[in-house]
């Protein structure tokens, strides 16, 4: 909601009565009128300036209101054209003025009306447009003095809305005639009707009042005398009831006139019945009882105690007078009290007279008898189950109806139950509290509602509070010509037979869409993502009470084509999850016991597979694994075949391996090396060092016997190899003396395996090409570095360096390469390929002050783990 348009420095304080009439916005001020464009908001200031501006009246021919003293059309082109002059003076011959407010102009279905208040009354006056003058208007006296605030319209009704209440008028002989009065202590400011036909009456001090039924009206019994415990007919235009305080009350219903008549006495009436020959209203109380003579309204005790606390009081043929209590059945012969007859001793709830056949019914405690004319009885009942109930009446076509208790009402001809109707098949409840026929029309007060059966149609039609009706505790009903009346603990009730049931507006609408818990607009079709699958669909029905009385049928085709209902006041469904597909939502109004129900209203609703279960995506899905499955296989087949390769390519390795590490073997083993050992154990032999001699024999064997193991295995433990290099190393130094020292450092604790007899060799190049040619001390170190992702081994001589030994060489011609360096190089080689690493040897020439100290050799080695 947003401001339209801001007039305060038009209107200055002043509330305008205003109309939307013709694409603009007219204020009725009380000297002026404003138009306003809808559109562009644009003010005629004024549009029309006068004098005297009454309150105008929207008809379908147009506008009308008074200016000054001129009855004014606005036609629906926007024409303003002047009926005729109303003549009336606004001031006195002393210059006062005569009317006091805005004139207001209402009208019937076929004439208008002006409402001037005028020396202080409210005078009505009627506009004869055909002779171009007014009629002052009589029979509106009540309302002379009364503060009007509107005036509607009601089917040639003309209802004010005033101080009072509401007070209904109708035109008759040319004159106001008064019908009604409700609502009497609220101050009606606005009266509305929706197209449902609920009146709606606003207040200036009480809020809204709604009467959904202006054929169902409140008798308007005072409030200490609405506890109405019976009722019965005196004639075409009386009712008689009894009170709950012990009062009689007498209504009239065409004056609406009431009477009321104290007993003075304690103890509510339990029943009354107007006898005709006599009368009298017999009056049955608690503790005492009473005559009621209507002609002069006195009132007279019953002194026989007979007629105390009756059940039920029936007028019989020849006059004679039914009376049923708590432990007995008796008859009255015409009325008289002085002559009774006792029928049967036993406590009753009912009774009633079929006339046609001279029979009477008797609800029992325990079941339902029939007495035909000389009294002889027939029990009735279901099969084979007592009948219970209170209340019975007769149709026209001679079907007897009784009300049980608990189970619905019975149909009985010729003593047989031929009609049973319960919550199955049309009651809205199975407890029933009175019943009452009219021709073949039954009316029923349940404990929650009030139903009209058409026996001939066989429809139920309920009433129930929505509607107007004020209590369900029902103590009587009665008919008089074309209302039936209703007691009860909240008063009396009328209710026109034939108009009280209104046509409901079951069209249905939807108001709103929500895609997983968030609102949509609303359409017709909606196109949903797979995970748009979470739905729920409002939809109402426009009126007041169908939500209060009306359930909706809806279904959701595609995923359930039964029909199901919701409960009353649901008006929407929620989906969860639903899967892909498509559907149709549809719904219907259904009232209860209507058999036309609203029509369906639907909208389509398509959620979409998710893409991986689409044709395209399974189509592409199929291609993936038929592609991937070729291409594993061809992959597969390639790997085999590189296996096959490298298997091929490993086992060449090997066998070359093989050779080379003879060929490595045969370095060990060389000529020279084992004659100077051989010398070397010579000379201490001959030197008589038995034992020493002895230690290098042992030493010597034990070399030979590791070479030829070792020269079999690719790879050793490394505590292995260094024993080998510390054996051969002891054996050399018993070749070089005491001159040459040698030590081996290792900290390595992980466990790993280097290649066997790999290191030896560039040992042996290091003795024999540095230090044997070196005079002096010979040193030789041997360390090991190992990293997680290498292994070297450093092997530092302080011999003569390789330039003198290449010199030496030279002198010497003598170029071949140094003993097993060739085999060990292809052995590299091919643990590279093997390994992929960086593997390799690099010698380094040692200098000190420019001069050879020496050689390094760093040689890194392929390792593995010893697990």
């Amino acid at each position: 909601m947003h401001l339209f348009i801001d007039l305060k420095e038009y209107l200055k304080g002043e509330l305008p009565n205003f109309k939307i009439y013709n694409n603009s916005l007219l204020l009725f001020c009380g000297s002026k009128i404003y138009k306003i464009n809808l559109n562009t908001k644009l003010i005629e200031s004024p549009w029309i300036h006068s004098s005297g501006i009454s309150t105008p009246l929207q008809t379908n021919e147009g506008l009308f209101f008074i200016k000054k003293d001129t009855l004014v059309h606005i036609s629906p082109k926007g024409d303003l054209k002047k009926i005729l002059s109303t003549n009336l003076s606004t001031t006195s011959k002393n210059g006062e003025a005569i009317t006091l407010g805005k004139s207001r102009i209402f009208q019937t279905t076929s004439s208008l009306f002006l409402l001037e208040h005028r020396f202080g009354l409210n005078t009505f006056f009627r506009f004869n447009i055909s002779k171009k003058n007014i009629t002052k208007m009589k029979g509106a006296e009540a309302l002379e003095d009364k503060i009007i605030h509107t005036c509607f319209n009601n089917n040639n009704e003309i209802w004010f809305g005033t101080d009072y209440g509401v007070l209904v008028y109708e035109i008759k002989d040319e004159q106001f005639q008064f019908k009604k009065q409700f609502l009497k202590d609220k101050e009606i400011s606005q009266i509305l009707k929706n197209q449902e036909g609920n009146y709606f009456f606003t207040t200036l001090h009480n809020g809204v009042y709604v009467i959904p039924n202006m054929h169902i009206e409140d008798c308007q019994i005072s409030e200490k005398n609405k506890n109405i415990n019976s009722l019965d007919i005196i004639n075409d235009n009386t009712l008689a009831f009894g009170i709950n305080t012990g009062t009689v009350g007498i209504y009239n219903t065409i004056t609406n006139k009431k009477i009321y008549i104290e007993t003075k006495t304690k103890g509510h009436i339990s029943t009354l019945k107007y006898h005709k020959k006599t009368n009298l209203i017999f009056i049955s109380k608690s503790y005492s009882a009473f005559t009621l003579d209507y002609s002069n309204f006195k009132l007279k005790k019953i002194k026989t105690r007979v007629f105390l606390n009756a059940k039920s009081l029936t007028n019989l043929k020849n006059d004679d007078l039914l009376l049923t209590d708590d432990n007995s059945i008796k008859i009255f012969k015409e009325g008289n009290l002085d002559n009774d007859t006792l029928i049967y001793n036993k406590r009753t709830h009912a009774s009633h007279y079929n006339r046609d056949k001279d029979e009477v019914y008797i609800a029992f405690v325990d079941n339902l008898v029939k007495y035909d004319s000389v009294w002889n009885p027939t029990v009735i009942q279901h099969k084979n189950q007592a009948l219970l109930g209170k209340s019975i009446t007769q149709m026209s076509n001679g079907i007897v109806w009784f009300a049980s208790l608990k189970n619905g009402i019975y149909g009985i001809k010729n003593d047989s139950i031929l009609y049973h109707y319960t919550t199955k098949n049309g009651l809205m409840s199975n407890n029933i509290e009175q019943i009452e026929a009219d021709k073949n029309i039954l009316w029923i007060a349940l404990d929650n509602s009030v139903q009209r059966f058409n026996f001939t149609t066989q429809k139920f039609e309920t009433l129930t509070k929505r509607d107007g009706i004020i209590s369900y505790d029902i103590s009587g009903i009665e008919i008089l010509k074309n209302k039936v009346y209703l007691s009860s603990d909240e008063g009396l009730l009328s209710i026109d037979k034939h108009q009280p049931f209104k046509k409901q507006n079951n069209e249905i609408y939807f108001n709103a869409f929500e895609i997983n818990d968030r609102d949509t607009l609303v359409a017709s079709i909606y196109k949903l993502a797979h995970d748009q699958n979470t739905i729920k669909i409002s939809f109402n029905v426009n009126g007041f009470s169908f939500n209060h009385k009306g359930k909706y049928k809806y279904r959701l085709k595609g995923l359930n084509d039964n029909w199901l209902n919701t409960d009353k006041g649901i008006n929407s469904v929620k989906y969860n999850s639903l899967p892909a597909g498509s559907y149709i939502f549809q719904v219907q109004s259904v009232l209860e016991n209507q058999a036309d129900n609203g029509a369906i209203k639907e909208l389509s609703i398509v959620i979409y597979k998710p893409f991986w279960q689409t044709w395209w995506f399974r189509l592409g899905g199929i291609m993936l694994i038929f592609g991937s499955t070729v291409l594993f296989f061809k992959n597969k087949i390639k790997k085999k075949e590189k296996e096959r390769i490298a298997e091929l390519e490993k086992i060449s390795l090997e066998k070359e391996l093989m050779a080379i590490n003879l060929t490595a073997l045969r370095s060990q083993m060389n000529p020279h090396f084992i004659f100077n050992v051989l010398n070397s154990i010579q000379d201490l032999i001959l030197q008589k060092n038995i034992k020493a001699s002895y230690d290098y024999i042992v030493t010597f064997s034990e070399l030979i016997r590791n070479a030829l193991n070792y020269s079999s295995e690719d790879f050793i433990p490394i505590e292995k190899e260094l024993k080998f290099l510390n054996v051969y190393l002891k054996l050399e130094k018993l070749r070089f003396g005491d001159a040459f020292n040698y030590t081996i450092n290792s900290d390595i604790q992980e466990l790993i395996k280097v290649p066997s007899l790999l290191i030896q060799p560039f040992i042996e190049n290091a003795l024999v090409h540095g230090l044997m040619h070196k005079k002096g001390e010979k040193e030789l170190n041997i360390s090991f570095e190992f990293k997680e992702e290498y292994l070297k081994c450093i092997i530092t001589d302080n011999g003569i360096g390789r330039k003198k030994v290449n010199e030496i060489y030279t002198r010497q011609k003598n170029k071949n390469e140094s003993f097993a360096l060739s085999a060990i190089r292809k052995r590299l080689d091919i643990f590279k390929k093997k390994y992929n690493n960086n593997l390799g040897y690099v010698i380094e020439d040692l200098y000190s002050n420019e001069k050879d100290t020496g050689t390094k050799v760093i040689l890194t080695l392929p390792f593995e783990y010893d697990f």
